[in-house]
């Protein structure tokens, strides 16, 4: 199945944060650096953003590849899930 574009759902960082995520801060529930971003109504990764490591956390993510997932129903209801 082809992948779609990420819409920033956050499914998968909700329900399993990366490794990048697990390096830096263990294993948690939620990944600190995923932020809800109210004026773009989606989930962003502030470790992708981050000027020092965003290159090599966008490598290592498959940052621009799309959504592994496109079935997930999460993609037709983006919305902050706190």
């Amino acid at each position: 199945m082809p992948s779609k574009p990420c819409v920033g759902c956050g499914c998968c960082c909700l329900s399993d944060p990366c490794e990048v995520s697990h390096r830096l801060y263990g294993y948690m529930p939620r990944c600190p650096d995923l932020l809800w971003d109210e004026a773009a109504s989606r989930y962003v990764c502030l470790l992708m953003r981050d000027p020092e490591r965003g290159a090599e956390v966008r490598a290592a993510l498959g940052a621009g590849q799309g959504c592994c997932a496109p079935l997930n129903a999460w993609r037709a209801d983006v919305r902050n899930r706190d």
